[in-house]
């Protein structure tokens, strides 16, 4: 019989199911009042085991772990999208203001003024008459303003921040629906009812944005596949048991007495079901744009390239040396593009103080009726460029007969 598979602090085992008290050894006494691990929790907030309150209270506990959410995306996507997602609120603009009275957002509002310090000023209408709101922030909850413009269509491919955890994923609008809010069908096929124009992004038609949808897809549909294992009966979701066991013993693990202590502050019961497709959506790690800087003089050695950049975002106007290069490549006019972990260097066709091998500058053109030399078993001999197929060469070798005419590659032609 092999052994049971115990908590570090000694005081729990694992069923195959769940966490249990362990036997008590010796003259131990084992205290379960408070455990979550007992099932005697004590609630500060009321869940009852309903799915989305116990996932909800999960992704609260996980983002005071640090687990979750460590990356803001707001300020990124803004970064490389063409329209900013929470646009600048000048004087005159329509808002809308949440009532801490009325508990509900009031429509035809107006800014009167933008303070320095972010915050404005609105008129508020009421049906005794114009009442003056100062010092408002953007946001949703009460006394915040939010945007009051229908800028998005029936259709548009958006970004959009999914329950406002902080992580924009690709959808488009389904429903354009009161008060200046959308329902947005995003590409994995959640559905988000009711989200304001401060959440929402158009998605740009670009490279860029493209391999962050692809990035986000993928690192999604990983996680979501790696919970599928623990999900036998295909339910969508999973025991908060089992994503405890995962938490304290996979990967980079919790100490079991600080997520126990902190599943039963939040009143979470190991008993409750996960919707782990939620789940993986807020631990999916966004990823940041690469910037593109120019550099001048620039050459590799071994791995890295060196060089003058110009306006690098965190060291300047600066001599470097990069990191690992991870792949060159040219456009048309023999521009490079060299990636690195963190940067993509812009190499013009005269910014290299000595070019790489490969550079589309160091190929020779050859034309037909052209004399060069032939590669042929390891020795140089005269010949003639009879005809051009693609990227191969009819040769013939001067001073013997057509019979020794062959296709041969660059590689072993060379200009006399």
């Amino acid at each position: 019989m092999s052994e049971p598979i115990m908590s570090p602090d000694g005081k729990f085992m694992w069923s195959g199911s769940e966490w249990i008290p362990a036997p008590p050894k010796g003259n131990q006494t084992l205290n379960m009042q408070d455990s979550v691990v007992g099932g005697d929790v004590v609630h500060n907030t009321v869940i009852n085991n309903d799915v989305d309150a116990v996932t909800s209270a999960v992704i609260t506990a996980l983002e005071r772990l640090g687990m979750v959410n460590k990356h803001e995306t707001a300020s990124q996507i803004e970064e490389i999208i063409e329209s900013p997602i929470q646009a600048k609120l000048e004087v005159g603009m329509h808002v809308e203001y949440y009532s801490p009275t009325n508990e509900r957002w009031l429509d035809r509002c107006t800014i009167t003024k933008v303070n320095s310090d972010g915050s404005y000023d609105v008129d508020v209408p009421k049906t005794s008459g114009i009442e003056s709101k100062q010092n408002l922030f953007i946001g949703e909850q009460p006394r915040n303003i939010r945007r009051a413009d229908d800028a998005l269509q029936l259709g548009d491919r958006v970004l959009a921040n999914w329950k406002n955890y902080g992580t924009f994923f690709p959808g488009k609008i389904a429903e354009v629906q009161p008060h200046h809010t959308y329902m947005i069908h995003f590409d994995d096929g959640d559905v988000e009812s009711g989200v304001p124009p401060s959440r929402i992004a158009k998605q740009p038609d670009s490279e860029v944005i493209q391999a962050y949808v692809e990035h986000i897809s993928q690192e999604e549909l990983e996680l979501i596949q790696s919970f599928e294992v623990f999900d036998e009966g295909n339910t969508g979701t999973i025991h908060a048991s089992m994503l405890f066991k995962i938490l304290t013993e996979m990967g980079d693990p919790l100490d079991i007495s600080e997520a126990k202590e902190l599943f039963t502050e939040m009143g979470i019961s190991l008993d409750s079901e996960i919707n782990y497709k939620d789940l993986a959506k807020i631990m999916v790690q966004p990823f940041e744009a690469k910037k593109e800087v120019i550099i001048q003089d620039a050459k590799i050695t071994g791995d890295s390239l060196r060089g003058f950049v110009y306006g690098h975002p965190k060291l300047g106007d600066t001599s470097v040396k990069s990191s690992k290069i991870i792949k060159i490549t040219y456009d048309n006019r023999a521009t490079a593009k060299v990636e690195t972990n963190n940067t993509i260097y812009v190499v013009g066709p005269t910014g290299w103080e000595v070019r790489p091998n490969d550079h589309p500058f160091n190929k020779p053109t050859y034309t037909v009726g052209q004399q060069i030399k032939v590669e042929w078993e390891g020795s140089w001999w005269d010949g003639l460029i009879r005809e051009i197929r693609g990227d191969k060469y009819l040769i013939h070798y001067i001073g013997f007969d057509s019979s020794w005419d062959e296709l041969v590659d660059d590689s072993r032609i060379k200009n006399l």
